[in-house]
């Protein structure tokens, strides 16, 4: 119902939204060549196998044995708040206009969620549209925008952003949203994705040269010359976040998905940890800057990507030593396991949840939802967007977000995560958003 839904409003809806200057649905074709933060699930999850059934859950753990305010906001003004995150993909919607610099067909025929105010799809057309979208997250009770980032910006076109990203997003979007975000309580922690032509796994923790993950090392330092050490808006670096590490010292905070490695064996759980110090050491070294890691575990036992995945009980350990680390930020896990109803996704999500919580490390709930990417990814499994989703995620939350939430995502509308309110959902998962963030305030 859903998919025929989106097919019926496609074309009215992308020609109410586009912008002067923008190509009509006839002059721009959608190409299937675009992808999001999971561009590699598009044909695998869909035919392999399901992952054994969850065993039983522990009991929700407490957080007193985790050394001071390790994972919390450290931020001037946010001191020891919890971070309640949404991924976000900055940038005007990739509307067959070129606001960047870089030209890539509209997607607007892929969605399966349609925004229902186009300034949410208008975000380079005037600072207004901006302001409205991040008013409109911390109006929801959001403090912290996870900047989906898809590589350093001296990238040429032909890469990066305008190969994988849903929206354009550009160095240039970027630079929009650290400047929107300025008197707003929002900080902004820029997030990794894996693209085409480059994932961490692939250079993680070295490559066969010896190097510390330079691709990843790259990435970092270009993000920190453009918002940390930038002369002329030094204004910028009050909005990147600052996370207590385990030590209880403040450190810019990145967020990365797809946290695997195919340069170690699979239980190589000591030199995975010890990764993220190196790659701090790295980034140190070269900016001056000390850098902590929001990580997005890839599970064992599914079909997730990776030779080595981190598990909450062989890499938690680990991990929890490890000063780089300053929390679990997961990037809905579940995709990655093949159970064929939503009763089983949740329990294996809770199960996933308590696990990682009780190592210790700070872990933020993670919620969506749920995914359907049926227009991009024919092939790709469907869950979520019932009420017994939105109940078993509010269960979860009120569990295990004692460190805070990561809402995947804000305006993710071809594999429909969008918080915002659509055409097929009305306001539902906006006011949802509010109440998780509500009770994530409420938690001890």
């Amino acid at each position: 119902m859903r998919q025929r839904l989106a097919g019926a409003l496609a074309a009215l809806f992308a020609l109410a939204c586009l912008p002067a200057g923008a190509a009509t649905p006839a002059e721009a074709t959608p190409t299937l060549a675009l992808f999001t933060a999971t561009e590699e699930l598009s044909t695998s999850t869909a035919t392999q196998s399901p992952v054994p059934a969850p065993t039983a859950t522990p009991e929700p753990t407490s957080t007193s044995n985790r050394p001071g305010q390790w994972g919390r906001l450290a931020n001037r003004g946010f001191g020891g708040e919890r971070i309640k995150t949404t991924l976000f993909f900055a940038g005007q919607a990739r509307d067959g206009s070129t606001r960047y610099g870089c030209w890539n067909a509209s997607n607007l025929g892929l969605y399966t969620v349609h925004p229902d105010d186009c300034r949410h799809l208008n975000w380079s057309t005037s600072s207004s549209n901006r302001e409205y979208a991040l008013d409109r997250m911390g109006a929801a009770g959001l403090n912290v925008v996870a900047m989906s980032s898809w590589g350093e910006s001296f990238l040429p076109c032909e890469i990066g952003w305008t190969i994988s990203a849903p929206m354009q997003t550009a160095a240039g979007a970027h630079d929009e949203l650290f400047a929107a975000a300025a008197g707003r309580h929002l900080l902004i922690v820029p997030y990794i994705e894996s693209r085409a032509d480059w994932a961490v796994r692939d250079e993680f923790p070295r490559t066969a040269d010896g190097r510390v993950a330079p691709g990843l090392v790259s990435q970092v330092n270009d993000l920190i010359g453009r918002y940390l050490q930038n002369p002329v808006h030094p204004e910028w670096a009050e909005r990147w976040a600052r996370v207590y590490d385990r030590n209880g010292e403040g450190r810019y905070a990145v967020a990365l998905i797809h946290a695997s490695s195919n340069r170690l064996g699979v239980n190589d759980h000591a030199a995975f940890a010890a990764g993220f110090d190196l790659v701090a050491t790295e980034v140190e070294q070269a900016t001056g800057v000390k850098v902590g890691f929001l990580i997005d575990p890839l599970p064992p036992g599914s079909n997730a990507p990776g030779v080595y995945r981190p598990g909450p009980e062989a890499s938690g350990p680990f991990l929890a030593a490890t000063d780089a680390i300053l929390g679990i930020q997961a990037f809905i896990p579940e995709i990655w396991v093949a159970y064929p109803d939503d009763a089983q996704v949740i329990a294996w999500k809770r199960s996933f949840s308590s696990r990682w919580s009780a190592t210790g490390i700070p872990f933020l709930s993670d919620v969506s939802p749920g995914y359907d990417a049926s227009i991009v990814f024919p092939a790709s499994i469907t869950y979520g967007h019932t009420q017994e989703w939105r109940d078993g995620l509010a269960g979860i939350v009120g569990d295990y977000a004692q460190d805070g939430l990561a809402f995947n995502s804000w305006n993710g509308y071809t594999e429909a995560m969008a918080a915002v309110p659509t055409d097929e959902d009305g306001d539902t998962y906006y006011l949802w958003l509010i109440d998780l963030c509500g009770l994530v305030d409420a938690l001890p």
